[in-house]
């Protein structure tokens, strides 16, 4: 019976893979259509780059492929598998599940910031940002709000809800593992595996998907915030609000996590192993496929 647990974790394991494949391919087929189009219409102009067509229509632009690369898949993934909301994670969180989860994965953000930067890897880069009106908006909804929830649906919810319940720590790592590769920079995807990891166990030990959203959210809108104060406002404040950041939420996050020990809010033991995931071909293959596309972005070749 164990045996055929762990095949069956394996066969689940292999979708989330395959998912996060099609959600690559869904992005760049995506940006490409986007960005022929501008260039068709605007000489000149690319995706990252629309001369011609003005800032906030430029923006909303990008808005629409973000938005579309994460809910095509998730929609397709959910239409195929047929999840219930449970497994999605769109319920309320267990009580006490966001005041003790949400810091939890708050501060591994920002603890995997510093990690980055002690390995001379750091994850934050320049967001030219616009300084005010429709153009601010429209970016704070690409860099934070969508991302935030999107990823979230796509990753800890449709994918990672494959394996629950009994997912445990092991969907959390199956979900974490693609997210984190498909960053393109090693620091983001040191960033992203860490923060990835305790926010698919605050799904796992809350059955939600609120206090992922949130604490992704709250990175977000950190960076965002940090970003517009470096360009606009004052470096040295940027500088601070960063520094409370890095104390604050590590020793928040460290006595929520103690506090949801206590309580016995933690996620539920897995019913295979991380092995079961070195058991499905799909999944590995994935990942090498994955891992491929993130070196040759980090080595700049795309």
């Amino acid at each position: 019976m164990e045996a055929a647990v762990r095949a069956r974790f394996a066969r689940r394991a292999g979708l989330i893979g395959l998912g996060a494949v099609g959600y690559l391919v869904v992005s760049l087929a995506l940006q490409l259509a986007a960005g022929l189009a501008l260039r068709a219409a605007f000489p000149g102009a690319t995706l990252h780059d629309p001369i011609g067509l003005g800032q906030s229509a430029g923006l909303a632009v990008q808005l629409a492929v973000t938005v579309g690369s994460l809910a095509i898949p998730a929609g397709l993934l959910a239409a195929a598998l047929r999840p219930e909301r449970t497994r999605l994670g769109l319920v309320r969180p267990a009580a006490g599940g966001m005041a003790l989860w949400t810091p939890a994965a708050l501060g591994a953000a920002m603890l995997a910031n510093l990690l980055a930067g002690v390995l001379g890897i750091g994850a934050g880069h320049g967001l030219e940002l616009p300084r005010s009106g429709a153009p601010l908006l429209l970016a704070f909804l690409q860099v934070c709000l969508v991302p935030a929830v999107g990823e979230e649906l796509l990753f800890r919810g449709v994918l990672q809800g494959t394996l629950r319940p009994r997912g445990g720590f092991t969907a959390a790592l199956a979900a974490a593992v693609p997210f984190a590769l498909l960053h393109s920079r090693p620091g983001q995807a040191v960033v992203a595996l860490i923060t990835g990891l305790v926010m698919g166990l605050s799904v796992e030990a809350t059955g939600s998907l609120a206090p992922a959203i949130a604490a992704h959210l709250g990175n977000n809108a950190l960076a965002f915030a940090a970003g517009w104060l470096l360009q606009y406002g004052s470096p040295e404040l940027a500088g601070g609000l960063q520094l409370a950041a890095a104390v604050a939420f590590p020793v928040w996050g460290a006595m929520a996590l103690r506090q949801a020990v206590r309580r016995r809010l933690l996620p539920p033991e897995s019913a295979a192993g991380p092995g079961a995931l070195l058991q499905s071909p799909a999944w590995l293959a994935a990942m090498l496929a994955l891992g491929g596309v993130f070196a040759a972005r980090c080595a700049g070749i795309f």
